[in-house]
Formats: structure tokens, C-alpha cells, sequence
């Protein structure tokens, strides 16, 4: 007992003596906790409808004001059907509904109408939300807020309700759970290889071989990229793999161009592998850009919208989503296998992947040249 008690302290001597390794073991479950504690909902109430409105009347503008009052909806207008499925198409929105003209004329002689609600169903979880939202319109309220009597006779027998609605899916009909998960599993898998491998600078700092590479007479750029880009090679790899997977066994769709969604998985590999260098600049040791690497990991996994809408986060932690490169590929490549867009339409997705890549890159170069002086 005497040799073990000594062993265990000389271990704590150690951890003890590496102060971010006592910050990491200590600080993360604590952030972890609080932070996906009281910022994570499924429940989404900060939702968009664009709206269609062929009878521009008074009771037509009155469905709107229920949406914007009852559903907690954000009302966008459109000039025809046309425009509606392209907000859908492009995100602006995630509801679509389309008022047929005649619609007042129809509530004045106590017929029903037919809406037309479009609903993004790329995510299930916003596009149940964004039904139970439109569900308003044919409440027991907006019935008898629509429906008129003659004060002067007696009610007549039950008749329909004013509004009935034809709730047309796009994207995912059935509203698969695979179609929704598998892009982002695409990215998740991309992840796990790339900075895995990334990190593998901050092994040869930790036994010291850096020191000769540092004598060769490359510069630090080349140092870096010559280590990055066997990674990156293989982490495309994984991508073409995990992709072909997907469509075999899960049939997942891939509606857009397949060349914009290589493009995509190349960025987001860069976009990785800078992410991984900076780490291991900033680590001294494997098991500290272990632990790091695990944070950013379990961040992007809840926050990147790849589980929870981005919608449900609260708007003070939405910064820290948009500041992961996950969010943008996930967004990027369900836009492509989902939707069908065309590149142009993802366009902030790629910059911002490159905004990544050259940001945490040239950190990495700088902090890998301060330690070499």
C-alpha cells in the first residue's frame, strides 16, 4: 500500500502541476452542465410563414393578424406561390401559406375555404412546430371570430368550420428522422477524423522531435500543411464513403449538385484541420488537446443545429452556434441533399468555412513561429 499511495502521489504531483489540465478535468462538466441545462429546447417559438394573400380583404388580413397574434408567427408577405416556395427553398421561411381569392365571399355565405399551407419539413422537429403554429386558423376562436349570424334568427344546423387546411410537406414528406440526421452525421464523422488527426502536431511537441523540424529549411507554413494535408486526404475519403452509405442503405436524397457538395465537405475539412493546428499551438500536451478537442466536439453536436434547432437556442447563445464551423456545413449540406439549391444559395456557408480556415491557419502559423524563437 505504501508504493501504491506513493505512485497516486506523484499522479496528482503531475496533474496538479498542469494548471489547464486541472481547468479542463474541473471547468468542463461544470460549463457543460450549465450551459445545455438552461439553454437547450426543443420547444421553437421564433418562427416565419410567408404569406400569399389573394383576396387582400378585410377578414384576409385579420388571418394574418391571428398568425402574428395566436401563433407567435413572423409574417412575411409574398406576391405569388412562386415566391413562397423559394423563401421555403432558401430558408427565409419555414411556413408557406397561400389565401385563394374569394375567400371573404365564401365566409359571407358560410362556405369553406381551402388554404394551402406549405411547410419546410427538412426538420421535423420545426416542421411539427410550425403546424401546431398555423393550427390557430382553425381554433375554436378564429371559427367564431368568422363565422355570422343573423341576430334576428335562430342559429341553423352545425356547418364547417370558415378555413380548412391542406398542409403540403416539401423536402422530407414523410418527415424521415434519417434525412434529417444523416447530413449532419456526414459532418459529425468528418469531425471525429479530422481533428483527430489535426492534433497529432502537439504529439511532436510533447516528445520533442518538433525541435528538428524546426530545423529543416522549410518554413513554418510548409511545416504545417505538409502535416495537415495527408489528413485532409484521408478525411475526404471518409466523406465519399460516408456519403455513398448513406444513399445505399438510408436512400438518402441528393438533390443538389454533387460537386457543390464535395466543395462543401472540402472547406469544412479545411475549416477542421486549422481548428486542429490551432489546438495543438495552444496545447502543450495529447491529452489537454484531448480534452479540448472533446469540448468542441460536444459543442457542436448540440448547438450546431445538427440535434437542436438553431431556432429553439435563447438569442444570447446563438453567437456561440454561429461561431462553430459545424453549423455552417450542416446548414450548407442539408440545403444541398434536402432542398436541391444551387450553390449560390450557400454561398455565406463557404465563406465562412473560409473564414475559419485562414483565421485559425494563421494563428496557428504565428503561435507554432513564436514557440520555434
Amino acid at each position: 500500500m505504501r508504493a501504491l499511495r506513493a505512485i497516486m502521489r506523484k499522479e496528482f504531483l503531475h496533474i496538479k502541476r498542469d494548471p489547464r489540465l486541472v481547468g479542463y478535468v474541473l471547468g468542463l462538466p461544470v460549463l457543460i452542465l450549465l450551459l445545455f441545462g438552461s439553454a437547450l429546447h426543443l420547444k421553437v417559438d421564433d418562427l416565419s410563414v410567408a404569406v400569399y394573400d389573394q383576396d387582400r380583404t378585410y377578414l384576409s388580413t385579420a388571418v394574418q393578424d391571428r398568425l402574428r397574434r395566436d401563433g407567435r408567427l413572423t409574417v412575411v408577405e409574398a406576391d405569388s406561390e412562386a415566391t413562397v416556395r423559394e423563401f421555403l427553398r432558401t430558408g427565409r421561411t419555414h411556413l408557406g401559406l397561400v389565401i385563394p381569392p374569394g375567400f371573404s365571399r365564401r365566409v359571407a355565405d358560410n362556405e369553406q375555404t381551402i388554404f394551402t399551407l406549405l411547410v419546410d419539413g427538412s426538420m421535423p422537429t420545426l416542421a411539427q412546430a410550425a403546424l401546431y403554429g398555423a393550427s390557430v386558423l382553425t381554433s375554436e376562436d378564429a371559427t367564431a371570430e368568422l363565422t355570422f349570424d343573423d341576430p334576428d334568427h335562430p342559429s341553423g344546423p352545425p356547418r364547417k368550420p370558415p378555413i380548412k387546411i391542406n398542409d403540403v410537406i416539401l423536402f422530407n414528406p414523410e418527415l424521415r428522422d434519417s434525412d434529417f440526421f444523416l447530413p449532419g452525421t456526414i459532418g459529425i464523422v468528418l469531425m471525429l477524423v479530422a481533428l483527430a488527426l489535426s492534433t497529432g502536431l502537439v504529439r511532436e511537441k510533447e516528445e520533442q522531435t518538433i525541435e528538428q523540424l524546426w530545423a529543416t529549411p522549410v518554413t513554418r507554413l510548409e511545416l504545417i500543411a505538409g502535416k495537415l494535408l495527408p489528413y485532409a486526404l484521408i478525411t475526404t475519403l471518409d466523406f465519399t464513403v460516408a456519403a455513398v452509405l448513406a444513399r445505399l442503405i438510408f436512400t438518402l436524397p441528393f438533390r443538389g449538385s454533387l460537386v457543390a457538395m464535395s466543395a462543401l465537405a472540402i472547406s469544412f475539412t479545411f475549416a477542421l484541420l486549422a481548428l486542429g493546428a490551432f489546438i495543438s499551438a495552444v496545447s502543450d500536451r495529447q491529452l489537454q488537446a484531448h480534452f479540448v478537442n472533446v469540448f468542441v466536439f460536444i459543442l457542436s453536436v448540440l448547438l450546431s443545429g445538427f440535434v437542436f434547432p438553431i431556432e429553439a437556442m435563447p438569442r444570447w447563445l446563438r453567437p456561440v452556434a454561429f461561431s462553430l464551423p459545424m453549423t455552417y456545413f450542416v446548414d450548407g449540406i442539408r440545403a444541398l441533399v434536402l432542398k436541391g439549391v444551387p450553390a449560390l444559395v450557400i454561398v455565406g456557408d463557404f465563406l465562412a468555412l473560409a473564414a475559419f480556415t485562414l483565421g485559425f491557419g494563421g494563428l496557428s502559423v504565428a503561435l507554432f513561429r513564436k514557440q520555434a524563437v
